[in-house]
């Protein structure tokens, strides 16, 4: 039995999905039924829940030290499991602009972290300690159903951008990623910290040339990248390029 906390978010949505096609059993876990579930087992423990809102790190820290560290301790002691997999961020990086600076193994300078990029890793490390059989996917940008925000959304929906246009990012599509996360589990991967998102970026002028939309930007905005390393995923998974993966997205039907 899987347990899958979240699942009916944009991220976890996408494990629903791919588990449901794989015809495994599973449980969502939601904030209305996390009572029923506590102190029940399950094979593999899937956080897929957490605040996702990255102002609210320095808007209420408070609030988000709970959403984002203390939710994840409440699971481990709440449940109990074979293996957990906590869905984690790229912003644990203090710097997300190169591979070089975003190797799994590389140190991690609290002093540098962003707020959000800091209780993200306490909440790793929370992970670490308690449980015995874990896995931790550092995950980059995102497409798919249900998506509400980034660049891509901006682009589709909005009246501007709010970003340069040379800007350039990383995504892949939910349904993908838990494809791949799943895959990484059915190899025995474990006790690692594996980034996984798509290969290469997209820059915000390309995601609009390919939805035929120009937006003007900030006349200040200076181009920024976000790219972290995903050699160690994809030499375990074939991964998916970001600009596939956003042009497939954008597909009519």
């Amino acid at each position: 039995m899987i347990f899958l906390l979240g699942g009916n978010g944009f991220v976890g949505s996408g494990f629903a999905r791919t588990l449901r096609e794989r015809g495994l059993p599973f449980e969502i876990i939601t904030r209305e039924n996390y009572g029923d579930f506590v102190g029940k087992s399950c094979d593999l423990f899937i956080n897929a829940n957490g605040n996702s809102k990255k102002f609210l790190a320095k808007d209420d820290p408070k609030a988000e030290f709970r959403a984002s560290v203390q939710s994840v301790r409440d699971t481990l002691a709440d449940f109990k499991f074979g293996t957990y997999l906590f869905l984690s961020t790229s912003d644990i990086y203090p710097d997300c602009s190169s591979p070089e600076l975003t190797r799994e193994d590389a140190e991690i300078d609290v002093d540098r972290q962003s707020p959000y990029g800091f209780h993200k890793y306490l909440a790793e490390l929370c992970v670490r300690h308690a449980a015995p059989d874990w896995l931790i996917v550092r995950q980059g940008g995102f497409v798919g159903p249900g998506l509400k925000k980034n660049a891509v959304y901006d682009i589709l929906h909005g009246d501007k951008l709010f970003v340069h246009p040379e800007s350039r990012f990383q995504f892949i599509h939910t349904d993908d990623s838990a494809r791949l996360v799943l895959e990484l589990l059915d190899k025995g991967v474990r006790n690692q910290v594996v980034n996984l998102t798509g290969r290469g970026t997209a820059s915000a002028a390309e995601i609009m040339d390919l939805a035929g939309r120009k937006l003007p930007h900030p006349a200040d905005a200076l181009p920024v990248r976000y790219e972290i390393s995903t050699q160690q995923a994809g030499e375990l998974v074939k991964l998916p390029r970001t600009f596939d993966s956003v042009r497939d997205f954008l597909a009519p039907g």
